[in-house]
Parts: C-alpha cells; sequence; structure tokens
C-alpha cells in the first residue's frame, strides 16, 4: 500500500504576534478534511510559518490545497496560489523520479555499474560503483572538497561533473551509506543526461517527461520569467547563530537569481505544495479519475521504493539509521507507525 501526502511549510524570523490578524488563507477542503484548514491557521497563530502552501491528494483525489500568510517579512503581498517557493532537499525526490523514469523506458540499470553509462566516473576508486550506489548514497562522495566559499562552482553543471569524476570517495562504493546532500543531485543527473536520448540538460528533462505530462510546476533551473513569484527564505535567529559566517553568505545565496537559475538538483528545486502532492500521487495511481495515468508503472515503482540500506545501518554523515531506496527516503524505519512502503523525500533549509 502507498501513501500520498505532501506538506510544504517553511519557518521564517522575525515574526510579529497581532489579534484578529487576516492569515491571508485561501483555498480548498473536501468534505471530511475541514480540520486540516484549521491546523494551517494554527501555524501562522502559533507564529511557525510567515507564509506557506499545502496539499492533500487522497485516492487519486487532490482533498486539500491551501494557501496563506505572507510573501515575505515586509508583509505587503500575500502568499497566494501563484508563489513559488525553494524546497531544498525535497528535490531529491524529483531527481529519483527521472532515474525511474529512465529504468521504466530500459535506458538505466540500477544493478548496473555507473561506467557503463558514464565511463569517465570509473576512476580512483569508484569502479565498481553501481547505479543503485549513487541512488542510495551508498557512493562514498558525500562532500567534495572544494570550500564552502567556492560555492559559485555548484552554478556550474559541467564543472561539478568534472570534480565529481576526480574525486576518491570516502568509504568503499557499496560498503556503507552516508547521506550526499548535494553531490546526489549531479551523480544522478548526470546518469539521466548520459541516457537520454534527446541529450537535455537534466532541468529540461524534469519539465520534459515528468511537469508537463502531470501538469506541475517543479523547476530545476528557474526560468528568468518566474523569478519575482519565489518566496525568499528567511533563517531564524537559532539557525544563523549556529552557522559560520561563510555558511550564512552561502545560505543567503539561495535567495539569488543565479542559485535559482542554476541546475542543482539536490538542493534547488523550485516548487508549490500542490506539484509536490500531485507528483506523489501520480508516483502510486491514476490521478483526476483515472484522466491522468500514474507517471510509475507498479514494477518499477517496486524497485524505486524497495530498502537498498541493512537494517540498523548508522548513516556515517547524518550519524542516524536511515534508510534509502532509489533515491526516495523509506520512512516506516524511522516512524514506527507507519506502514511498510511509506516514501517520500523531506526538505529542510540546513541539511
Amino acid at each position: 500500500m502507498y501513501y500520498s501526502f505532501s506538506i510544504l511549510t517553511f519557518l521564517v524570523s522575525g515574526v510579529i504576534c497581532y489579534n484578529n490578524v487576516d492569515y491571508n488563507v485561501r483555498g480548498t477542503t473536501a468534505n471530511g478534511w475541514e480540520f486540516v484548514h484549521d491546523l494551517f491557521i494554527e501555524n501562522f497563530e502559533q507564529e511557525r510559518d510567515l507564509g506557506a502552501s499545502m496539499a492533500i491528494y487522497h485516492q487519486g483525489k487532490l482533498v486539500v490545497n491551501l494557501w496563506g500568510g505572507w510573501f515575505d517579512e515586509s508583509r505587503t503581498k500575500p502568499y497566494d496560489d501563484d508563489t513559488l517557493q525553494l524546497v531544498f532537499s525535497t528535490s531529491k525526490g524529483v531527481v529519483a523520479v527521472a532515474v525511474a523514469l529512465c529504468v521504466q523506458r530500459g535506458l538505466l540499470d540500477y544493478s548496473a555499474l555507473v561506467t557503463k553509462y558514464w565511463p569517465e566516473y570509473g576512476q580512483n576508486g569508484k569502479e565498481n560503483t553501481t547505479v543503485a550506489d549513487i541512488l542510495s548514497h551508498r557512493a562514498g562522495l558525500p562532500l567534495v572538497s572544494s570550500a564552502v566559499e567556492e560555492y559559485l562552482n555548484w552554478l556550474d553543471w559541467t564543472a561539478m561533473i568534472h570534480t565529481l569524476e576526480q574525486e576518491r570517495p570516502l568509504w568503499q562504493p557499496g560498503t556503507a551509506h552516508g547521506y550526499h546532500s548535494m553531490t546526489y543531485g549531479w551523480l544522478a543527473g548526470e546518469l539521466v543526461r548520459r541516457v537520454d536520448p534527446k541529450q537535455r540538460s537534466f532541468g529540461q528533462f524534469i519539465q520534459d517527461e515528468i511537469m508537463n505530462p502531470i501538469e506541475i510546476e517543479f523547476y530545476i533551473g528557474l526560468p528568468e520569467k518566474h523569478e519575482h513569484r519565489v518566496s525568499p527564505v528567511h533563517y531564524n535567529e537559532r539557525s544563523k547563530q549556529n552557522q559560520s559566517e561563510s555558511m550564512m553568505v552561502l545560505l543567503n545565496a539561495y535567495n539569488g537569481y543565479k542559485m535559482h537559475q542554476a541546475e542543482i538538483p539536490a538542493a534547488n528545486g523550485i516548487t508549490n505544495a500542490w506539484s509536490v502532492a500531485r507528483l506523489y500521487a501520480s508516483l502510486i495511481g491514476d490521478i483526476d479519475d483515472t484522466k491522468q495515468k500514474r507517471l510509475l508503472d507498479e514494477a518499477t515503482l517496486k524497485q524505486a521504493i524497495k530498502s537498498y540500506t541493512p537494517e540498523n545501518e548508522m548513516d556515517l554523515i547524518g550519524h542516524s539509521t536511515t534508510s534509502f531506496g532509489m533515491g526516495f527516503l523509506l520512512y516506516d524505519r524511522t516512524f514506527s507507525s507507519l506502514e511498510p512502503d511509506k516514501f517520500g523525500h523531506n526538505g529542510k533549509i540546513l541539511c
């Protein structure tokens, strides 16, 4: 049994409490789902959010689609249904979908060596890395050796790919897992680019093969015409205090158009809650009363969400017992109350 549920909320700093404030909450809730509307409003009342959107698909139908709050700290513009938002590591989910589509079409095989598709990758101890190793954060390349201050390299896909080809893994690929917070996107994305018959950029592949077929917005590389719709990210005081000056420079860069325009698939996806919910709904079944056919067939999805992480194996980077399928986080080991086959990918500002 698969589960489709998506909530996007964004904590911000500088929120001021007012009595009888109109929180600009708009949208729809189906009969029986009105309680979600009340919980959503509580986020603003309790100062958890400045602006946010939230959506839920249930059994292929949209039952909750809400937005509210303010676009930015000036509180002069509402956060509405046209607003887009950075979703950070939630972006990894759409990367996993792109790879799964290639597997479904016979272009990629999870069990194959990466060098079958990307020969230049096979050097400096990475020769036996499999596609599954990359998708499940077992590739041994959670970091690159360049300093945080050199983040502008992230804006250059070719430069990052060349860097990853030259890197030596921190552990033997396939023997352990550690969260590849940034590198996952370029590693998996390059595999898609290598096998794409149309030789598109990764962002264009996402647009043509995922966004357009199910009519959502999920940009990896934002077109300039949409920049004005992106609600800026604000960091709370605790986040600021816990970061070095150079790291804050990097975090603030996420609000810049250069960062939005670049293709950084692990972390700079720009979308809204409705699009994320609709994406996951389309993975587990037909939607809109079967008018829209599912993106992944049953067999491909089963492969994509099968755990590739040994039980109780510790994440070497996050120091926790996370579990990964082929790019998707699997939640039943993290939340014991959930049944098996619950999958997705959360996103947070500091990963």
